[in-house]
């Protein structure tokens, strides 16, 4: 039996509607209004959308969802179905941790929140019917101050260990403040997280060159090779990863063909710059979208070669931030 490990996967858009939508009659959630039958939630959720913008949005729904009580829950059929389903043996779990807490307290309590969010979610990804293992990366945001952000960065590097790195992540807006982001992310590689940040995904604007200097994978980054192949050659010096999340870039509008992404695979390889295969937000695709159909979609679209695929696959275990032994035949 192959098995995978996913390096790019958000809790927010994780799961597969279905559970969502037993969790939402579970709880007669008022979103039922507008979604009496589960077809209609299904249409909804899984729809393509114009910008990543439109996509970041519906997260906000899910993650309210997702709050310390309700956590168990949603974390124990995270695990059974990418074990169960796609047999992955590693994962890489991002959340940001100030989104679940409660939207109804003050700035500063939910702050103080956040631990608890964590401790929660480190205590329901090692269900011992699903030896999989889960480790957790802690996403800082664009849309939030920095004040916030600083605090996020407390909490990961207070739960080293159960996490294993941060990621910058939110709506590529306002580029131009590149350095406050370097500045978190190299703080954050002085505590012993690794870092990886969204960049690239839907154009070139937000990829500054100083981000290399911080970061160990870039999240998608298919526009360096796209619009700045030169950019390359640097980031095979400094060994940096890019996660590439093949069907989300149809969800959002991004490419309408996956044969484009031939393009990022054939120049990465010739600078000697790994790729990574990954999910993203697998719940929020149309089904079935799990980490073994990304591999078989980009064979489908002569992206890949089936020669390929168990070098591909060994170098997302390498590529982990918190994998310690070396990968299953």
């Amino acid at each position: 039996m192959a098995l995978y490990a996913d390096l790019h996967r958000h809790l927010g858009g994780a799961l597969h509607p279905r559970i969502i939508y037993k969790f939402l009659q579970k709880n007669d959630h008022a979103i039922l209004n507008y979604f009496p039958d589960y077809d209609g939630f299904y249409s909804w959720f899984t729809r393509p959308c114009r910008t990543l913008e439109e996509f970041v949005k519906i997260h906000t729904l899910v993650e309210e969802l997702q709050s310390v009580e309700h956590l168990p829950y949603f974390c124990l059929r995270l695990c059974r179905g990418a074990y169960t389903f796609e047999n992955l043996q590693y994962l890489e779990l991002r959340y940001n941790p100030y989104f679940r807490t409660d939207h109804k307290l003050p700035v500063a309590k939910r702050l103080g929140q956040m631990n608890l969010i964590v401790e929660t979610i480190t205590a329901n990804l090692r269900p011992a019917e699903y030896p999989i293992t889960v480790k957790q990366i802690i996403c800082l945001d664009r849309r939030l101050p920095t004040n916030i952000n600083e605090a996020i960065l407390k909490v990961a590097k207070d739960n080293l260990g159960p996490v294993v790195g941060v990621d910058l992540a939110g709506p590529e807006i306002e580029p131009e403040k590149w350095e406050v982001w370097v500045r978190l992310l190299a703080k954050a590689r002085a505590c012993g997280l690794k870092t990886t940040a969204h960049l690239g995904e839907t154009n070139i604007d937000n990829v500054h060159p100083q981000y290399f200097t911080v970061l160990d994978r870039i999240g998608h980054g298919i526009h360096i090779p796209l619009i700045k192949p030169e950019y390359l050659k640097d980031l095979s010096k400094r060994q940096i990863t890019l996660e590439v999340c093949p069907t989300s870039y149809k969800q959002t509008g991004v490419l309408k063909d996956l044969s484009r992404l031939k393009t990022v695979f054939d120049r990465c390889r010739a600078e000697g710059v790994a790729i990574a295969i990954c999910t993203d937000n697998p719940g929020r695709n149309p089904a079935p979208c799990t980490l073994p159909g990304e591999y078989e979609r980009l064979i489908d679209n002569d992206v890949i070669d089936f020669t390929e695929l168990k070098q591909i696959q060994n170098e997302s275990f390498r590529s982990a931030f918190g994998y310690a032994g070396p990968p299953r035949p």
